[in-house]
């Protein structure tokens, strides 16, 4: 997409305003109202696709060779861009098109520009818990302690009381942290009304594409299906690992119960990257010789020791950073960002708004598929070398570490809806109910000054959800198709191009029927869980299978996709909306 030229946007600037409203003076006939605004979502839309491409220049930057960058200038010149007129001239645009493709573009280049509005509106208060959180400290045993460094201390500390009186003594520094929380939850409601939306849900339901409300009855379905097992689950690991039954755990005792002790050996220094590359040779994929993907493996001072992959422009311009790690963790996110970085390598999708935008769940499920191969036993004693009684002690805390993160997500989305609802319900209080229900462990009153800290921008778990759930019927798929070892096929790289070629312009669900499922469902994935944990793991789905679907209105799928498994042509009439609920 090129800009276009400026005589032509103040043409149209004129006619919007103070132009007269007869026809021009040669004859031709007015732009419409839709005319008018199709060129000026335009030009709004490639001055948004440059401003990304330089500012993901200078993350890159940043990134990778610790440069002081200034995103915030960026900005400098485009004021009038991220405004609310500008976001509901899109939102007007959206409501005078009927073709459904055209739509979806339009919602995603929505959500896109009221992030961007949301973003600088709420920077003084970004800013200040970034600046305020960096210098955090806490002393145990009159020595200072970083609060950011919290959680890894908590996993390599041995004895419980320790653990347990770091906790304790970071909580004023959170105490500290959650004023500045709190003046920016207050605005941000302020906010989302001024753009036009009746609600913070409202809001967090078109940035998701998903009916929140539907999604929360699959949160608590999942709750209450997975809490026998949990338990069991969470008894054996905590008896094996802490040496205390679970019901004596606490919070603090967390980061520990879940490390990857069993397999860091099996990561050393050095061997990532080759692991990732040659899970990737078998399926005939290889992202170093792609011309459009760069990556960075250099070990320099000031480079980010995390992985990154990022795309400047999709897909003529996409990166990865990488810096030799050790461990288990850092090969999990070296596989997660390839997984970002296939996707938008092999994207076909010609439109900005369809490549590059919109809701993040169909990406991060792709990132899931290959994060997920550290759960494979298969994969494990390929790759690594890890097998029998040391492979099975792994898996069954890496399993069960994914089951308490989906509850917790499950908790996090029923306690952000309910704290939005029941406006005059105490924050403290619902937190507590909600989130001891969902970790299974009785909150303390440290812990409940979590409540702010612990909270999500916008209902975030409802991609986490969609996610998780996919990626699991992806890897069912093609371990169905291709075999146990699906990355050793060279079909399942031509399977995933065909998926990956789509970019953003699918919805979660219409990935899940184009690989033959009937939609998005959890069972897939608390199946695989249930098999590795030896606890049977299955939910009741009747009447929750909408919850997981966009079923209100505007938030619907809006193209049908073909019977599967063909994936050639994804052109069919819109599907019809779904009911309300």
């Amino acid at each position: 997409m090129h800009p276009r030229i400026p005589l032509l946007l103040a043409a149209f600037a004129c006619c919007l305003t103070a132009c007269p409203k007869g026809p021009p003076n040669d004859g031709r006939q007015s732009l419409t109202e839709k005319q008018q605004l199709k060129a000026d979502v335009g030009a709004m839309a490639t001055k948004a696709e440059a401003l990304l491409e330089n500012q993901s220049r200078l993350v890159w930057d940043f990134w990778t060779e610790g440069k002081h960058v200034d995103v915030a200038g960026t900005y400098t010149g485009h004021e009038a861009l991220f405004t609310v007129e500008s976001i509901r001239r899109i939102d007007r645009l959206r409501q005078l098109t009927d073709d459904a493709r055209e739509v979806r573009a339009l919602t995603a280049l929505h959500s896109h520009f009221a992030g961007e509005y949301l973003s600088h509106a709420l920077a003084e208060f970004n800013d200040a818990a970034a600046n305020l959180e960096a210098s955090l400290t806490f002393t145990v045993d009159g020595k200072e302690l970083r609060y950011r460094d919290l959680e890894r201390l908590l996993a390599n500390e041995r004895t419980a009381a320790r653990r347990r009186a770091m906790y304790a003594a970071a909580t004023p520094a959170i105490e500290r942290l959650n004023q500045t929380l709190r003046r920016r939850e207050e605005r941000a409601e302020e906010l989302v009304r001024e753009l036009g939306f009746d609600s913070y849900e409202a809001f967090g339901s078109e940035l998701r594409q998903a009916d929140l409300g539907r999604l929360s009855v699959l949160a608590e379905e999942i709750l209450q299906a997975t809490q026998a097992p949990y338990r069991v689950v969470m008894e054996r690991l905590s008896q094996r690992e802490l040496g205390m039954p679970f019901k004596d755990i606490t919070r603090a005792d967390i980061p520990r119960l879940f490390r990857a002790r069993e397999v860091e050996d099996a990561f050393p220094k050095g061997e990532s990257l080759l692991k990732a590359h040659g899970t990737l040779a078998g399926m005939n994929l290889d992202l170093s010789e792609l011309p459009n993907v760069t990556i960075d493996a250099r070990e320099v001072k000031g480079k980010s020791s995390r992985p990154l992959a990022l795309a400047v422009k999709v897909p003529s311009d996409v990166r990865i950073s990488f810096k030799p790690g050790t461990g288990v963790l850092h090969q999990a996110r070296v596989l997660h960002e390839f997984g970002h970085a296939l996707h938008a390598a092999f994207t076909k999708e010609p439109r900005f708004e369809l490549a590059r935008l919109g809701n993040p769940t169909v990406g991060e499920a792709y990132s899931a598929l290959f994060e997920d191969l550290l759960e494979d036993p298969v994969w494990l004693e390929e790759h690594a070398g890890v097998s029998g009684e040391q492979r099975a002690q792994y898996l069954a805390a890496s399993s069960a570490h994914k089951l308490y993160l989906i509850r917790r997500a499950a908790g996090r989305l029923l306690y952000q809806l309910e704290l939005h609802r029941r406006v005059e319900a105490d924050p403290k209080a619902l937190y507590r109910e909600i989130m001891s229900r969902s970790d299974d462990i009785p909150l303390k009153d440290v812990d409940v000054e979590r409540y702010l800290v612990d909270q999500e921008d916008f209902f975030q778990s409802a991609d986490s959800f969609r996610a998780w759930f996919l990626a699991g019927q992806l890897q069912a798929q093609l371990k169905a198709r291709f075999g146990p070892a699906w990355w050793r096929a060279p079909q399942s790289g031509a399977f995933l191009k065909d998926l990956w070629a789509k970019g953003n312009a699918l919805s979660a669900r219409e990935v899940a029927q184009a690989i033959g499922e009937k939609g998005i469902e959890p069972d897939v994935l608390l199946l695989r869980l249930g098999t590795t944990l030896q606890v049977p793991m299955k939910l009741n789905l009747q009447g929750v299978e909408d919850a997981i679907l966009p079923a209100a209105p505007g938030l619907e799928d809006f193209t049908q996709p073909p019977p599967a498994p063909g994936l050639e042509e994804f052109s069919a009439p819109p599907a019809p909306p779904a009911p309300k609920p």
